[in-house]
């Protein structure tokens, strides 16, 4: 049974349910980061320590579009409590870009580089070079945004280091 297949037999309310506990853990691991990494940041959005990465690329590779979707509904939830109140576009953005850069890398992975959808024969080095490639994507597509809104003056510098750290 592929992953879409398993995915159409849950009912509506499992796949709600999946999203808002995908949505608490990853607001629970973004408040976890804060308290304890909030004053180790490179620049803004760009932190050394970033906990919460791992959980979009996990959630993801498991549960594909309803862990994207909890992670875009956390990550809106989280814009609108640390960033301007009025800055609609940039939180949806933002948002969607948490939720959206890890399901494209998995998109990528599985079309371009083969990846078994169910993950078969995933190995160490395979997720390795997943995980690299999700920090690469994830992180250049952030700062491109964060650099459009004027938020970082050097995206690619910042591109650099939230992937190396996300990887």
């Amino acid at each position: 049974m592929t992953a879409s297949e398993a995915r159409r037999k849950l009912t509506l309310q499992t796949q709600g349910l999946l999203v808002l506990v995908c949505a608490i853990a990853y607001f629970c691991a973004f408040q976890l980061n804060a308290y304890w990494f909030d004053w180790f940041e490179f620049s803004p959005g760009v932190n050394w320590v970033y906990i919460p990465s791992g959980l979009r690329l996990l959630f993801v590779l498991v549960l594909l579009e309803t862990g994207a979707l909890g992670i875009a509904v956390a990550s809106l939830f989280i814009n609108y409590n640390v960033g301007p109140p009025d800055a609609h576009v940039f939180h949806i953005v933002s948002a969607l870009l948490s939720g959206g850069a890890p399901y494209l890398s998995r998109f990528i992975a599985v079309h371009f580089f083969k990846l078994s959808p169910q993950l078969s024969g995933l190995t160490s080095a395979g997720f390795f070079k997943l995980s690299l490639m999700f920090a690469f994507v994830s992180a250049t597509l952030h700062q491109i945004w964060y650099h459009w809104n004027g938020m970082t003056d050097n995206w690619l510098n910042s591109s650099l280091a939230m992937s190396s750290l996300d990887a």
